[in-house]
C-alpha cells in the first residue's frame, strides 16, 4: 500500500518539474503538483488499494478453502484441519486468528466469514455444515465450489498481468510525451520565450497536464473494475470495512 502513495509522489514531482520547465512560471508550476499529489494520494492511491485488499483477501480465501478441504479429507477432523490450514497462512492472518482463542472451531470458521466477504466461502461453511452432520466424501462434496473459486483464482491473476502491461505501456507512452515537451523546450529555446508569457500557450500546457491526470485515472479505473462472481454488493461493503 505503501509503494502506491511512493509512486503517486514521484510521479507528481516529474509532472512539477516538467512543468516548470514547459512554463518558467513557479506558481502554475506547483499548483500542478500540488493536483497531482491530492488526487493521487487521496483518490488513485485508495482506488488501488482497495482494490488490492479485495484480491489479496479472494487469493488467502482460496487457499484457505482448498487446504482445509484437502486437510480435512485427510485428517477428518475440523479442529485437525483448521490447525494444518492456519500454519500456510500469511502472518497477518495468522494474527487475526489468533485473537479467536475463546471461540469455539466451527465459530472460528463462522467468524471468519467477516474476513472473507465472498459467495464463495459462505458455500464453503455449507459444506463443512453438511460434511460434520452427515458425512461423506468431502473432497466429492466440494468438487464445484472448488473449481469455482480455481477459475476465480486464475481470472484474477490474469487479469492482474493484463493490467500490470496496461500500466507499463501507457505510462511509457506518457513519458515520451514529457520527454518531448522538455526537449522542445531547449531545443526551440528562441522560439519559446516568445510564446512562454502567452495566456494560450500556458492554458494548452495545463490541459495536457490534465488529460495526463484524467487518462491515468481512467486507467486505474478499469484496471480495478475487476468483479469476482459472487462478491456482492453486500459483501463488498463488509469488505471496505476490513
Amino acid at each position: 500500500m505503501k509503494n502506491n502513495s511512493i509512486i503517486f509522489i514521484l510521479i507528481s514531482l516529474i509532472v512539477g518539474v516538467v512543468c516548470y520547465l514547459a512554463l518558467d512560471n513557479i506558481y502554475i508550476s506547483v499548483g500542478v503538483l500540488a493536483l497531482y499529489l491530492i488526487v493521487g494520494l487521496f483518490i488513485f492511491s485508495k482506488m488501488i488499494e482497495k482494490y488490492q485488499v479485495k484480491t489479496r483477501k479472494f487469493h488467502e480465501c482460496y487457499h484457505f478453502i482448498n487446504n482445509f478441504i484437502i486437510s480435512l479429507s485427510i485428517k477428518k477432523s475440523i479442529s485437525g484441519s483448521i490447525e494444518s490450514t492456519i500454519n500456510s497462512m500469511p502472518n497477518d492472518f495468522i494474527d487475526i486468528y489468533e485473537g479467536l482463542e475463546n471461540m469455539t472451531d466451527k465459530e472460528k470458521l463462522n467468524y471468519l466469514a467477516t474476513y472473507f466477504p465472498f459467495h464463495a466461502y459462505q458455500l464453503f461453511l455449507q459444506i463443512v455444515d453438511i460434511w460434520e452432520d452427515e458425512g461423506g466424501d468431502i473432497l466429492q462434496m466440494s468438487k464445484y465450489l472448488i473449481n469455482e473459486i480455481s477459475n476465480n483464482e486464475e481470472y484474477i491473476t490474469k487479469s492482474d498481468s493484463i493490467a500490470s502491461h496496461k500500466y507499463v505501456e501507457i505510462g511509457i507512452l506518457w513519458a515520451f510525451c514529457l520527454v518531448i515537451i522538455v526537449i522542445l523546450r531547449f531545443a526551440l529555446n528562441d522560439f519559446y520565450a516568445s510564446i512562454k508569457s502567452q495566456l494560450l500557450y500556458m492554458i494548452s500546457i495545463v490541459i495536457v497536464f490534465v488529460f495526463i491526470l484524467v487518462n491515468i485515472y481512467l486507467l486505474i479505473k478499469k484496471g480495478t473494475e475487476l468483479e469476482i462472481k459472487g462478491y456482492s454488493e453486500n459483501e463488498k461493503n463488509i469488505s471496505s470495512k476490513n
